[in-house]
């Protein structure tokens, strides 16, 4: 049985199950959001643990959610195919929008805040103005529902998945698609990009995560199997380092982005885990499902520990900076020579990259991960005794979760519950890097700096949501929808 981690804090509140969570911070002050099929839209101060608002206005129960980047803007759609968005400080109703016919699933604010895409169970993705609420495009081309959707961190791409079984990348600008569909074993449940922006990871009801190179529409590689059961929603770390993944198997999971391999102890539910979000600076995450119930964990200690496992050559700029390239084809031809993918035009006018022999994405890597957003000239904070140190008062779990016999100990008594078994140990073991590794012609840096996800002086000043990745919550196809009388 594995190891798992205990939460720091639970938020109680909620009266039916937990649909999506994001982080968003103002200043000091961080919060949670969290959507519900008890109709409401709650938010709720992370130090405290105590709710601090809840909008209510929804005639069905809330399922899509989404921040503005300012932090001034939410908003939230709803079983009934109602959209809202609210106003956070007054929590008002600014605008309704209402355009789909059924639930939706998915929403998300266009980096510069100036759109929003809605993914809905009607099979549309729809993309709004959100000054004026019009309606600026309505693209029905996915063959089912959509339920997951998000904006390229660049803001010039979107990605939509469906129960179609294929994701669709659209010019944000023009609707147009971009490349030939990506195509899954099963329903695509969940997407997030990488920062920056030339990766997509995916994933199905078929328990796995698919990774993607945007360019061309190329798989990278084989895909991950991630849990026993269909995924509900990914999440990626702010720095792009790590993925979380909520399953129905009743866990959320951690993993690299450059190994593929997990990442540090289990975070176990006694249910579905409809949801997963990294906090500003990658060290809480928040989890939520059918326990109504919102589950802080801090992983803080799961990263040091982690640290000091891997290999160095896990964390060497050479073989960061190696793995952020688009896999380079094995020709000996001179890089002049290479082609740049062509491409071919459908009856309708829309343009598809083709593969070409010897195009940087074309060829895959036996190990495409995403690009390190490294800050290298921040410094991990003192571990000295003087440090301050955040603690938390002793919680009680809900039923069905018994803590570790051992606080803090990564050999913790094993998770009561069935759970996916490592390969051989309960950390990833990452093999020392090849005496191929490139070597930079810059100096190297001292060790620490090479870790911007240990630095908590990372998070910034400014408002910014985080959000239970990209992403977002997806029903699950074996759950039947919470139907409500009042639904208009």
């Amino acid at each position: 049985m594995e190891p798992f981690l205990s939460p720091i804090r639970l938020l109680n509140g909620h009266t039916n199950w937990v649909q999506e969570v994001v982080f968003s911070k103002n200043a000091d002050d961080l919060k949670v959001i969290s959507t519900s099929n008890d109709k409401t839209v709650r938010i709720w101060n992370v130090e405290t643990g105590k709710q601090i608002g809840a909008l209510t206005g929804h005639r069905s129960g809330t399922i899509g959610l989404d921040v503005s980047i300012d932090g001034r803007r939410i908003v939230s759609g709803a079983q009934n195919g109602k959209i809202i968005i609210w106003d956070a400080q007054t929590k008002k109703k600014i605008r309704h929008l209402s355009k789909h016919n059924t639930r939706v699933i998915g929403v998300r604010f266009s980096p510069d805040e100036g759109r929003l895409a809605s993914a809905s169970g009607d099979g549309t993705l729809k993309i709004w103005n959100v000054v004026t609420g019009k309606l600026v495009f309505n693209i029905d081309d996915h063959q089912g529902g959509v339920r997951t959707v998000a904006y390229s961190p660049n803001g010039t791409k979107i990605a939509s998945g469906s129960n179609d079984q294929t994701v669709r990348i659209w010019n944000a600008a023009t609707g147009k698609q971009q490349t030939q569909p990506l195509s899954h074993g099963e329903a695509v449940s969940s997407i997030v990009w990488s920062p920056d922006s030339r990766r997509l990871i995916s994933a199905c009801d078929d328990g796995q995560i698919y990774f993607w190179s945007t360019p061309t529409g190329a798989q990278l590689g084989s895909p991950l199997r991630a849990h026993s059961a269909a995924i509900n929603l990914l999440a990626i770390s702010p720095n792009g380092e790590l993925i979380a993944s909520a399953s129905v198997d009743h866990t959320a999971r951690l993993w690299s982005t450059s190994t593929r391999e997990p990442f540090g102890r289990v975070l176990q539910h006694a249910s579905v885990v409809s949801t997963v979000a990294f906090s500003p600076d990658g060290q809480l995450v928040a989890t939520g499902g059918r326990e109504h119930t919102i589950f802080l964990w801090d992983i803080s200690q799961e990263i040091i520990t982690m640290t000091n496992t891997l290999s160095p050559s896990f964390f060497d700029p050479a073989s960061h900076i190696t793995s952020n390239l688009d896999p380079v084809s094995d020709s000996s031809s001179p890089p002049s020579l290479r082609l740049m993918p062509s491409t071919s035009r459908s009856d309708d006018g829309t343009e598809f990259p083709l593969e070409t022999i010897g195009s940087r994405d074309a060829t895959v890597s036996p190990s495409p991960s995403l690009p390190s957003q490294g800050h290298s000239h921040l410094e991990i904070p003192s571990t000295s005794s003087s440090t301050s140190v955040l603690t938390f008062p002793p919680i009680e779990l809900p039923d069905g979760i018994e803590p570790p016999e051992t606080v803090g100990s990564r050999d913790a008594s094993a998770s009561p519950f069935p759970s996916l078994p490592l390969q051989s140990h309960s950390y990833p073991q990452i093999s020392a890097g090849s005496s191929s590794t490139p070597v930079l012609d810059s100096p190297p840096k001292s060790f620490w700096k090479r870790f911007p996800m240990l630095n908590k002086s990372a998070v910034h000043e400014h408002s910014r949501p985080w959000r239970i990745g990209s992403i977002m919550h997806r029903k699950q196809p074996n759950v039947e929808s919470q139907a409500d009388p009042d639904d208009a």
